[in-house]
Parts: C-alpha cells; sequence; structure tokens
C-alpha cells in the first residue's frame, strides 16, 4: 500500500485540531495559556515535522539509512 505523504496545510489543520480538543479539556484558561500546553506537548512532534520539512521528505526517503530502516520494520513483520 502506497503511504500518503503530509503535506504542510494537513499538519496545520492537525494542529489547529488538537489546540481547539485542548481548549474543550482545559475551560477557563485563555487562548495563549492553551497554546502554550499544545506547544508543550508537541515539542518533538513539531521538531520531527521541521526537520522533515528542512532536510525534504523526498531526500529522507531516498537515503540509505531511510531504506535500511525500511527494510528492517519489514522484516520485523
Amino acid at each position: 500500500m502506497k503511504e500518503r505523504k503530509l503535506k504542510l496545510a494537513d499538519l496545520k489543520q492537525r494542529a489547529a485540531t488538537e489546540t481547539a480538543l485542548l481548549a474543550v479539556r482545559l475551560p477557563g484558561q485563555t487562548m495563549k495559556e492553551i497554546r502554550d500546553v499544545a506547544r508543550t506537548l508537541n515539542i518533538r512532534m513539531r521538531a520531527l515535522v521541521l526537520a522533515l520539512l528542512n532536510e525534504g521528505l523526498d531526500a529522507y526517503e531516498s537515503s540509505p539509512s531511510a531504506a535500511r530502516n525500511s527494510r528492517r520494520r519489514t522484516s520485523l513483520r
């Protein structure tokens, strides 16, 4: 099955959805406080996304280490 590549618009929509869910869970908080919580929870994900965007997802996928990891994941199934 062909995997779908994430687009920047998809990532922005996901971030907006997660922030809205936090707003429901944290009633009485300001949007700034809610965004701070969202930012704290998503530091690792944001760092990964930025790294992939900066390096270029296609360059990452064509790298030898990505191919090696892909084979390793396939053999573990």
